[in-house]
């Protein structure tokens, strides 16, 4: 049926360009833009030694069969990972891949469509967005174009290029079929494009570009655990991916300004509108210290709207240490403005050089800006794993601070509080120096 839908695809094409343009033209175009596309397309090959991993080593009893103790872990030397890049300097030599496609490499090799072998020494990887560059030195070098992805919408029509199965600058057709893909659970950052353009292994890191021969996105694979196309891939969105690589090839690293809030999207008001809410906020952070609070809803970020769970932390992910950010919130029905100060992520989460204390992130109290991080409601004793609550997300050890934003401060408040409410309840909780916002219908 796939394939019968992609043949209807193809000829309605093919009747549209015979309709509207001269013999052959719709095709040389496509062909001539792919032509340069596929030159700055290359094939990765990386070796590494890298620990064997999976759910039967990591199983005891299988560990026992093997004489495997605890703690020895299996390293294959040599192993080979397959990918693609994209030239996006060809004076420089740097070129865009997947960090999972060169991690721990030993040996990167890069393949040229002229043939040429290279080898690629590394500029810089963020795991976290599953992107990095790497460099070669090599004349005759052809570079693509970052595009604008913000101008793609659903049925564009796009192509994919790339080293699928070692079979290296394969081109396949396609069109956009969703964007704003997140919460896949595939990397840290995720707002992809997803296309049916066919995809297999050895794609990653290669191209997705239109009919122009402009770069929009870094393909980042088929969702897990498939093998194979299935008629749903991703990629990153070039404006997003361009501003990593440009932190990559600057500093070698990616160095994120803290926050310190999540944010979800839930009902506020009557009027049935869906916010984003802050649902978690970091005691002491910088944000709870210069006055967000749980509750609030987040209408914009540095003058840009934010609609999503995953914009929202993708454009804070992007902000620097020390940024100054304005933060636009609606309080009690009041819109506010408030201006922020990140911290640096890396800080935030090191701890001091001690094994002791060598997973450990430290925080000094400070007097709290906020009600929900000062431990005066009720601490919770016990909370049954079969009850509302715990399926709700409460658990043992949380203080109760507010429900529905107002104080718990004893429990005859608590009954009325609860009495009082209409429908779905909010809980503010404080749980290991995080302050939570829990609701349960």
């Amino acid at each position: 049926m796939q394939n019968f839908l992609r043949f209807l695809l193809a000829a309605a094409i093919c009747a549209f360009a015979a309709s509207s343009a001269p013999a052959s033209g719709f095709d040389a175009g496509f062909s001539d833009s792919l032509a340069r596309v596929r030159s700055a397309v290359v094939g990765i090959s990386s070796t590494a030694s890298r620990i064997l991993t999976n759910d039967l080593l990591d199983d005891a009893n299988v560990r026992k069969i093997l004489g495997l103790p605890d703690g020895v872990l299996i390293v294959q030397s040599g192993a080979t990972v397959t990918g693609s890049g994209v030239i996006i300097d060809s004076e420089h030599g740097y070129i865009v891949t997947n960090s999972h496609v060169i991690a721990d490499a030993d040996e990167i090799e890069v393949t040229l469509k002229d043939g040429r072998v290279l080898q690629a020494e590394i500029v810089g990887s963020d795991g976290s967005t599953d992107l990095a560059v790497i460099k070669i030195s090599a004349p005759g070098l052809v570079a693509l174009d970052w595009g604008r992805s913000s101008d793609l919408k659903v049925g564009h029509f796009v192509a994919a290029v790339g080293s699928p199965l070692g079979l290296e600058q394969t081109a396949t057709f396609g069109i956009v079929s969703g964007l704003g893909r997140s919460g896949l659970g595939i990397d840290e950052y995720e707002d992809y494009i997803q296309t049916d353009a066919a995809l297999n292994p050895g794609n990653s890191g290669g191209a997705l570009v239109n009919a122009a021969g402009e770069l929009l996105g870094v393909v980042r694979g088929v969702p897990p655990p498939n093998e194979g196309a299935q008629g749903i891939g991703f990629a990153i969105p070039s404006e997003f991916a361009s501003k990593i690589v440009r932190a990559l090839i600057e500093d070698g690293e990616i160095r994120r300004g803290w926050l310190g809030v999540s944010v979800t999207l839930s009902q506020v008001g009557i009027d049935a509108t869906q916010d984003l809410v802050v649902d978690r906020l970091s005691c002491n952070s910088t944000a709870e210290r210069q006055g967000v609070k749980l509750g609030d809803a987040v209408t914009a970020l540095n003058g840009h709207a934010v609609s999503t769970e995953a914009a929202f932390k993708n454009a804070v992910s992007l902000l620097a240490p020390d940024a100054q950010v304005i933060l636009d919130i609606r309080r009690e029905g009041r819109t506010r403005r408030l201006e922020l100060t990140l911290a640096d992520a890396a800080s935030v989460r090191s701890a001091p050089v001690h094994r002791a204390l060598d997973t450990v992130t430290l925080a000094f109290p400070v007097s709290s800006a906020s009600r929900a991080c000062t431990p005066n409601g009720p601490v919770l004793l016990e909370v049954p794993s079969d009850s509302i609550a715990y399926a709700a997300g409460l658990r043992a050890g949380d203080y109760l601070t507010s429900i529905n934003g107002e104080p718990a401060v004893s429990s005859p408040r608590i009954q009325d509080l609860l009495d009082a409410a209409n429908g779905k309840v909010s809980f503010d909780i404080l749980r290991a120096g995080t302050a939570y916002r829990i609701e349960v219908p």
